[in-house]
Order: C-alpha cells, then structure tokens, then sequence
C-alpha cells in the first residue's frame, strides 16, 4: 500500500479545489450534506479500485447522496451488537445503583466485563464494515457488503493494509480535517472534505490488493 499517495494524489488533479470544495459545501447542509460527502468519498474507492488515473471524482449530489446513505446504513447494522451491549450494560448498571451495596459491586462488575466485550466486539465490528464497505463500493451491490464469509476473507489476506486504513483515516479526518476550523467555514469543509478523499484512497488500495486473494467479485459499472 503507498501509503503516502493517499495524501497527495489529491494535489495532481488540475482542478482539485473545485472537486473537494464542492463535497465540502454539501456538508453544511444539514442532515444530509455529511451523507453526500460521503458517498463521494467512496467514489474515490471504487476508482482507486478500478485502477483510474485520476481518482477524484466530480460531485454528483443525488449519486452520492444514495451511496452515502448505504454506507452509513452498513455502518449501523454492523455496529448493532455493541449498540446493544452497551444498552444491555446501561440497564444492569441503574438497576445495581438502586438496589444494596452487594448488588452494587455485582453489577459493577458485570458491567466492566460486558464493557470489555463490548470494546473489543467494536474493534473487530469496525473492521468488519470498514472491509464491507469497500466492498459495496466496488460491487455496487448492497447485500455484498453483508456476505460476512467474503468480508472475512478480504480482511485476512492483508489485515496490515486495513490497519493503516484504519490509522490513516483517523490522522485525516480526525486530525488534519478539523484543522480548517482556523480559517473558519470554507477552511474546515476542505480540511474535512480533504480528509474523506484521503480515507477513501487508502480503502480503494486495500481492496485492491485484497481482491486478487479473496476471489472478489470484479467492480460493477455504475454509470
């Protein structure tokens, strides 16, 4: 994985203020500007996949908006187990903390052994959607992103790709995207927008390499 290609094919475009700039207007809308942006950022993916020259995509707000919602519904199913954990855990703590000192400690400790399943049960569940995203980006195809024997087998060909997409998603969107809030609106739409084109290269490149292995299905023209 080129690693720092991620970070700069962006600049190779002639016009590549214009196409982030555009995503990152989107996400002022509210509600559903964030879901556009995103699923521009996975046509970035499916680019990088398909091996395109120039990955960054033009906006196309209807397009993007539909990939961006199925990227954020994967997203949730995926994380339901922890989501319901953690309710489960919320429930078995106010119900100690009314009753005596006894049950108090017993369902504290229940509490922290239901919460260090439930951090580790998030950890692979990322990694699970994460793999199944790229994969509908590719595929075109909804339910490929839930068929959890080949999401399995793109992740274990090359977990060491999938952790440096998970590290290089973390310092783009979350470090260097909020660092446009010193210039204020436009500078925080194109540090986060910048963020999200990152992401999504990494996550192309490691579908890419996984596939060869993993016998994936070959993309999907969407056009």
């Amino acid at each position: 994985m080129n690693f720092g290609l991620s970070f700069s094919y962006i600049f190779q475009e002639e016009d590549w203020f214009q196409k982030i700039l555009l995503p990152g207007l989107c996400m002022l809308i509210p509600v559903i500007g964030w879901l556009v942006a995103l699923g521009w950022a996975l046509k970035v993916t499916r680019n990088v996949i398909s091996g395109e020259e120039h990955p960054l995509p033009d906006l196309n707000f209807g397009q993007d908006l539909l990939h961006g919602f199925f990227a954020f519904l994967i997203s949730f199913v995926y994380s339901l187990p922890v989501s319901i954990l953690s309710s489960v855990s919320g429930w078995i703590g106010n119900w100690g903390f009314n009753g005596n000192e006894v049950i108090a400690i017993g369902t504290g400790l229940v509490t922290a052994l239901i919460g260090l399943v439930a951090f580790a049960l998030g950890v692979v569940t990322t990694f699970f959607s994460t793999a199944a995203i790229a994969r509908y980006a590719a595929t075109d195809d909804l339910g490929a992103a839930f068929q959890l024997e080949e999401v399995f087998a793109l992740l274990k060909t090359n977990l060491g790709d999938w952790l440096l997409v998970a590290v290089g998603s973390v310092l783009a969107v979350g470090i260097i995207g909020p660092l446009g809030t010193v210039a204020c609106i436009i500078g925080v739409v194109l540090t986060m927008t910048y963020g999200m084109a990152v992401a999504g290269h990494l996550l192309g490149q490691a579908y890419a390499q996984a596939q060869p292995m993993s016998n994936e299905p070959e993309i999907i023209d969407a056009a």
